[in-house]
């Protein structure tokens, strides 16, 4: 079962709905079990220019409904060259806006896995990509693992690059502060029903 269907990020929100074609597409494994990890949040943490600028122009969307914030945040937005490092503004504004409930569609930077594991982006511009799985089940374990792939231009409906994940989880009284781990801070966690339920499957 793959997840839900996410707007591309270059599509915009008030354009009608255009047949979308699976990007990137895997699976996020248990390291101890080699089955797959349902509720695992999949977040893309590297990404070509043009994804990165179809993820401004949603946050710019989603701000013209609500006037009172436009001096706020749009000032971080406009009149910037887009970098690679955009991407780690964009994600934050994203976590804001989703913490108040601002988006109108699904956030298009990140995914929750299926039951079975599975995950998958949909008509992301070509280009090298880095995804971060993350899952963390308090007073359970948590993990986090990373991945690259490359996204090629492709019309067919069925061509997708494949990107599996292998995630370790550890208990979490045994964890210790970590790099790996500071630069994950910006990362919002899956919400509680969501972990319990991941729990039940470990």
């Amino acid at each position: 079962m793959l997840t839900s269907v996410h707007q591309p990020a270059y599509q915009s929100a008030t354009q009608p709905a255009q047949p979308q074609r699976v990007a990137i597409a895997g699976t996020v494994i248990n390291a101890a079990t080699q089955e797959g990890l349902p509720q695992v949040v999949v977040r893309i943490t590297h990404a070509p220019i043009a994804c990165i600028h179809g993820f401004l122009k949603i946050l710019e969307e989603s701000l013209a409904d609500h006037p009172h914030l436009i001096a706020s945040y749009q000032r971080l937005m406009c009149d910037r060259p887009i970098t690679p490092d955009t991407l780690k503004l964009a994600q934050l504004l994203f976590n804001t806006f989703e913490r108040n409930q601002w988006l109108a569609d699904p956030r298009p930077d990140q995914t929750l896995t299926g039951g079975d594991g599975h995950y998958c982006f949909f008509d992301l511009p070509p280009g090298d990509y880095g995804l971060t799985a993350t899952l963390s089940i308090p007073q359970v374990c948590q993990g986090a693992t990373h991945g690259r792939v490359q996204v090629n231009p492709s019309d067919q409906w069925l061509s997708f690059s494949a990107l599996d994940l292998i995630l370790a989880l550890e208990p979490t009284a045994r964890l210790t502060p970590s790099p790996s781990f500071a630069s994950l801070d910006v990362l919002s966690w899956p919400k509680a029903e969501a972990l319990y339920q991941a729990q039940t499957t470990l």
